[in-house]
């Protein structure tokens, strides 16, 4: 989807981004059931958790760049921009707390 933002249209097609966001989720699924198997324990489960945020950290701080480069060149550039610089903040909240809950299950063990 990355790559389609920038593709010379209008305007973002927000069903694509849409779909793109399904196939992460379930993804993420997938990987979960992998990594932690059927009955994980909550250390290894707060393990994966913080793993995910810091990938949709990552993820929503390389949006955010695009989204910068593209201010200009499509039609909701800047709707783009602040709904990415929201979501990244909320999401390096998430990454926060999974580190504290990480910390602090850590130690009492």
């Amino acid at each position: 989807m990355v790559q389609n933002l920038g593709n010379g249209s209008a305007e973002l097609n927000s069903s694509e981004v849409q779909l793109v966001a399904q196939e992460t989720a379930q993804k993420c699924s997938s990987m979960m059931q992998t990594c932690l198997g059927p009955d994980p324990d909550s250390s290894e489960a707060i393990e994966f958790l913080c793993l995910a945020e810091g990938g949709e950290v990552t993820h929503y701080e390389v949006l955010a760049a695009i989204s910068k480069r593209l201010n200009g060149k499509i039609k909701n550039a800047r709707k783009l921009s602040t709904s990415v610089s929201s979501i990244l903040k909320e999401e390096k909240r998430r990454l926060a707390l999974c580190t504290r809950l990480e910390k602090q299950t850590a130690t009492s063990e």
